[in-house]
């Protein structure tokens, strides 16, 4: 009798381990685990950040609030899981994207990982640096007032400016930009007259930058093709001259742009290379003239987080143009 007693309890022993080898979890339940971890810049990085973790229910979902990374929650059950981005993060830095995508399905036994990827603020800025004639910097004729320049007919004026985008480093981000010039005569004989070139290399940034995508020059506005004859304004009224580049950057980078806006020719205009427009007086003479640069920088479908520095203006330059 006691041999069959435990020959039958041997029997149940052995299909109790059995389920429990069967059945996961001890108390049944399928479980794993969730790692959430952040990047900034691609470079992985630790501290606060809110997000949840959510996993659909029939009555209602379970949700995980999660406040650091990296970390690791350990036992939840099995299913397809939701990560969501909250707030905190890096200082100074925005959301890219969590990858994988959600959902992501944790299986028995398994883990799966969310990472957040963040990347600083983007920050496009433009200042004024100095005017130059045939690359050379133009004397400051009275601080913080004008600068000014005596040119003869050959020669090329040119504006330059600093820029770049702040963030990550080795990024590339498409920039648009406006650059403008006014100019207005002074004194002189009328009858001046503005004659389109557009030459490509007229606008150019040191470092080399990635790429220029286009240049469209433009007279009040509008644009204009090579070729193209427009008269000086008369009178004392300002001229505005204007070109629309867009460019690709990486960002970290400070470039200088230099702008080659006209070279100085009599009766018809001289093959001035590498200028946006040719200044054409119409005979000898002296002729003052007053410049006023401007430009202005934007993001391409971007967010900028600090728009006040996104345009720059010159000081004006009184140029002189000796056709004797």
């Amino acid at each position: 009798m006691k041999k069959k007693i435990f020959s039958i309890w041997s029997v149940l022993l052995v299909l109790v381990v059995s389920l429990a080898v069967l059945v996961p979890g001890c108390d049944g339940a399928c479980t794993g685990d969730i790692e959430v971890k952040a990047t900034l810049c691609d470079a992985p990085w630790t501290g606060d950040v809110e997000y949840t973790l959510t996993l659909p229910g029939a009555t209602a979902p379970t949700i995980i609030d999660g406040t650091s990374v990296n970390a690791t929650h350990s036992g939840v059950d099995c299913g397809n899981w939701t990560c969501e981005y909250v707030s905190g993060g890096p200082p100074g830095a925005y959301l890219v994207d969590i990858t994988p995508p959600s959902p992501q399905e944790v299986s028995d036994g398994g883990t799966i990982t969310f990472t957040l990827n963040f990347e600083l603020d983007q920050d496009a800025w433009i200042e004024f640096v100095g005017w130059t004639v045939d690359g050379k910097p133009v004397e400051l004729y009275e601080p913080g007032y004008a600068w000014y320049a005596e040119v003869s007919p050959c020669q090329i004026i040119d504006v330059h400016f600093e820029q770049g985008v702040d963030g990550c480093e080795e990024r590339v981000v498409a920039v648009n930009e406006t650059s403008w010039l006014e100019i207005t005569q002074v004194e002189g004989p009328p009858g001046g007259l503005i004659y389109v070139i557009d030459d490509w290399c007229a606008l150019n940034k040191t470092p080399e930058p990635i790429e220029k995508v286009s240049q469209v020059p433009s007279f009040y506005g509008d644009p204009v093709e090579k070729g193209m004859v427009f008269e000086l304004s008369p009178g004392g009224e300002p001229t505005l001259l204007d070109v629309e580049t867009i460019w690709m950057l990486e960002k970290e980078i400070d470039y200088i742009k230099s702008i080659n806006w006209f070279g100085v020719s009599v009766f018809e205009p001289m093959p001035h290379e590498c200028v946006l427009f040719e200044l054409v007086v119409p005979g000898p003479g002296i002729y003052t003239f007053t410049l006023v640069a401007s430009a202005e920088v934007e993001l391409v479908d971007d967010e900028d987080v600090d728009v006040g520095n996104n345009d720059a203006e010159s000081l004006p330059l009184i140029l002189t143009v000796n056709a004797l």
